[in-house]
């Protein structure tokens, strides 16, 4: 049975002092980890819509309704996290810190998980950078043994021209967190287990859901600077809808439960035992956090 759950996305919001949660569901994410082998950096664009072809069939087949448009490249980045080697400070209360870089330009990403999203909304991320966003929102996954998984992620995403290598660099962005855990600003900090990896994302594929379209992204993970027949070493496709108001239709919910559940039966293109892309990453060089 299909439980209806709430949770939701807070943009641009600024914490002062002492809140209260009061959630809203304005955003839902579904996320399925891919079998990365079956791409190639040569031969992505075709990979790629094949696996929308696939998932076309079986999402328009569960729900009876159309899903169109064609996937395109949209963001080609450099990403990298940072964490304290030898004891990854961060990660062990949850948060993961992150630097995306695209066409020059940088931006941080500060974000803690918890399977509470109550816990989750009331982790201080506010900026004092112009610009920043906030948000709560909630991941749906799958495990061995559920098809339905939540993680609740509060983040800021900010832009950055600082060089990341000190806890400082954090605490610019970030003073509610660096009041609330009081780490030194000389703490050093490295990309975590050494690894850049280049980030390309494909977008412009929509499922009609009724009251709202949700928009697919297919993400592709290849280490260092991919080349001809370079294999990514993670793969993702995602889909996600919201809606300000929170005034979701019963259909709409029951669509998108249907829709993530038919991707789920491609078990030629899903790797239910995938590492997700921030474990991935601090599994990567296990001893980078001993």
């Amino acid at each position: 049975m299909f439980r209806k759950v709430s949770f939701f996305l807070v943009v641009g919001f600024t914490f002062i002092g002492s809140v209260q949660a009061n959630p809203d569901v304005t955003s839902r994410e579904y996320k399925l980890m891919l079998d990365a082998s079956l791409f190639s950096y040569t031969t992505e664009y075709s990979d790629v819509q094949d696996l929308m072809a696939d998932v076309k069939t079986v999402v328009e087949a569960a729900i009876n309704r159309n899903v169109s448009g064609t996937a395109q490249l949209t963001h080609d980045r450099q990403v990298e996290f940072f964490d304290t080697q030898g004891s990854c400070v961060l990660n062990n209360i949850n948060y993961a810190f992150r630097e995306r870089i695209e066409s020059g330009q940088s931006e941080v990403t500060l974000k803690f998980r918890s399977p509470d999203r109550y816990i989750s909304d009331f982790e201080d991320l506010s900026s004092s950078t112009s610009g920043a966003e906030t948000k709560l929102e909630a991941d749906v996954g799958v495990s061995t043994d559920n098809n339905f998984k939540f993680q609740y992620g509060h983040s800021t995403t900010a832009g950055n021209s600082r060089t990341i290598n000190r806890m400082d660099d954090i605490h610019a962005h970030f003073p509610g967190f660096a009041s609330n855990y009081g780490f030194s600003d000389s703490t050093s900090l490295s990309v975590v287990s050494n690894l850049t990896l280049s980030e390309r994302v494909y977008k412009n594929v929509f499922i009609d859901l009724g009251q709202f379209d949700a928009e697919f992204s297919i993400t592709l993970w290849y280490i260092g600077s991919p080349s001809q027949n370079t294999t990514p070493a993670v793969a993702e496709i995602s889909f996600k809808y919201a809606d300000s108001s929170a005034n979701y239709t019963k259909k709409v919910v029951n669509r998108a439960r249907d829709a993530f559940i038919s991707i789920q039966g491609l078990s030629q293109w899903v790797d239910t035992n995938a590492q997700t892309k921030t474990r991935f990453v601090y599994q990567y060089d296990p001893s980078f956090c001993q």
